[in-house]
């Protein structure tokens, strides 16, 4: 009769580690290696996820809304020259980066130039 540790070492080597867990994609990894630790700020209406220098690069107004706004500069057109992404495959991407990283589901990423009040480069105060 095989043990529990046994049974769990030939588990572990007969698992086809190459085929079961899919490689990250350089463009997520981006994401996650620049974009993993902003911070939340709530202002009026508007939830702002902002850098250690509390510039934003993301805001949605409220969750009944759906759309996340992004910003251009910083994320958006890197996606798009950088690493060749259309319009589609830039959404989906950070769709998927906000779902697994700030768990915002539900949301759609919308590319913007401008923010509400200040500027993409200014701190949020």
């Amino acid at each position: 009769m095989k043990s529990i540790k046994q049974i769990i070492r030939e588990e572990i080597n007969d698992f086809d580690w190459t085929s079961e867990i899919k490689p990250m994609k350089p463009e997520m990894k981006w994401l996650k290696d620049n974009f993993d630790n902003l911070k939340p700020i709530v202002k009026g209406i508007r939830t702002y996820y902002v850098d250690n220098e509390r510039k934003p690069l993301f805001y949605y107004q409220n969750e009944e809304n759906g759309d996340v706004y992004i910003g251009y500069d910083r994320i958006w057109s890197i996606l798009r020259k950088d690493f060749g992404l259309n319009y589609d495959e830039t959404q989906e991407l950070i769709k998927r980066w906000l779902e697994e990283t700030y768990n915002l589901r539900g949301f759609t990423p919308i590319q913007t130039w401008v923010l509400p009040v200040g500027s993409w480069n200014q701190p949020i105060i």
